[in-house]
């Protein structure tokens, strides 16, 4: 009886160490899963270092002369915050051989896609236009993405995505008022008519999309105004990138002639197996053409000069000077990948080719011309 005692006794103090030691298991789990949720959330707030740096070699047959340009070494930073925000600083160390700050926003996330922002950003406008150096196919912007339609200004811009009920993003919009013109001078710029800008893209099925935008600007120091309407669209399938786009800019009172700009492009992709050793140096190439144009353009920053015209009340009318010639451009080329997992990095061979109105004046950097671009981004 005694024996029954001790090995019941013996059982039971066996069975109880057993529960208490899968007790303390359980806990010491749940105490590391506690602590890998909090280095996640600490590595998901960690700011993220990116950068682009861009090297061109260019050769204009008519000049009979050559340059090398040093056209991006852009930094940034961006992370998230607590409680659904974010930010991101971008500057760019040689945008035309100047320093120059482009993107310092702070956003927050308050409802699911809903965002909002504040602070120097790209006004959400066109679709070549809204490209990150990084994201450009071509060693030259397009003349809508340089010339018509790029903008950067310092504003409040709110966005929503709308999704379908498996996830894939159907509708995105985003509209802003900015302070109008004035990205030099911040503590000058109150106004009394906002710029504003607002796009929507519409992706009705898997890789195509519809984008229509407007925007409305102060420029000549605010003695001038105009109002930009772009649609645009693009289709990708099986390597193929198919892009179209046409803006129109009103400019207020006639002070200058309403400017057209046409782009479109195609971007081919070749497929892997193209390449049939996976190890070579070069792990991608694209084929590409793309052909833009555009009217006579003011950006208001060479002023006014008097016009030949008169207005309703008999005065003289002054008009705004012009900055760009009308013409039109054809660029083909290829761009190879190289194999590098973390700084990604393309070699670019361009030929651009333009046609000019007749007696219009070429500047010096928009003439025919050669282009090799060596771009590595982390």
């Amino acid at each position: 009886m005694n024996k029954t005692k001790t090995c019941l006794f013996v059982l039971l103090a066996f069975l109880y160490a057993e529960a208490a030691s899968a007790q303390t298991l359980e806990e010491r789990i749940s105490t590391l899963e506690k602590q890998l949720e909090k280095v996640n959330a600490t590595r998901n707030n960690a700011p993220q270092l990116h950068g682009i740096l861009r090297g061109k070699y260019e050769y204009q047959p008519d000049l009979e002369a050559s340059r090398f340009e040093v056209r991006n070494a852009r930094l940034s930073v961006d992370g998230n915050l607590p409680m659904r925000s974010s930010y991101k600083l971008e500057v760019d160390l040689c945008d035309e051989s100047q320093i120059k700050m482009k993107d310092a926003w702070v956003r927050v996330n308050p409802w699911k896609t809903l965002r909002a922002t504040i602070g120097q950003q790209r006004m959400p406008f066109s679709i070549d236009a809204h490209r990150n150096p990084s994201a450009q196919y071509f060693a030259n912007r397009s003349f809508i993405a340089k010339q018509v339609g790029d903008m950067r200004d310092v504003g409040f811009q709110i966005g929503y995505d709308f999704k379908t009920t498996e996830g894939r993003k159907l509708l995105s919009i985003d509209t802003g008022v900015f302070n109008g013109s004035n990205l030099d001078n911040q503590k000058t710029a109150w106004f009394k008519s906002p710029g504003y800008s607002a796009r929507v893209q519409y992706y009705p099925v898997k890789g195509l999309a519809i984008v229509p935008s407007i925007q409305h600007q102060q420029i000549a120091d605010r003695k001038a105004s105009y109002t930009s309407l772009d649609f645009g669209a693009y289709y990708e399938f099986s390597g193929l990138h198919l892009e179209a786009e046409y803006l129109r800019k009103h400019y207020a009172h006639d002070v200058f002639n309403d400017c057209n700009a046409v782009d479109a492009m195609v971007i081919w992709s070749l497929p892997a197996t193209f390449l049939e050793n996976r190890n070579s140096y070069i792990q991608g190439i694209d084929l590409f053409m793309r052909y833009d144009c555009m009217d006579n353009h003011s950006d208001g920053k060479k002023g006014f000069e008097e016009s030949n015209l008169q207005s309703a009340n008999g005065e003289t009318r002054r008009v705004l000077l012009q900055s760009d010639a009308k013409r039109q451009r054809l660029t083909a080329g290829i761009t190879f990948h190289v194999a590098n997992q973390h700084f990604p990095t393309d070699i670019r061979l361009n030929y651009e080719k333009y046609w000019y109105a007749k007696g219009a004046t070429p500047k010096e950097s928009e003439q025919d011309k050669i282009v090799a671009e060596l771009m590595i981004r982390f």
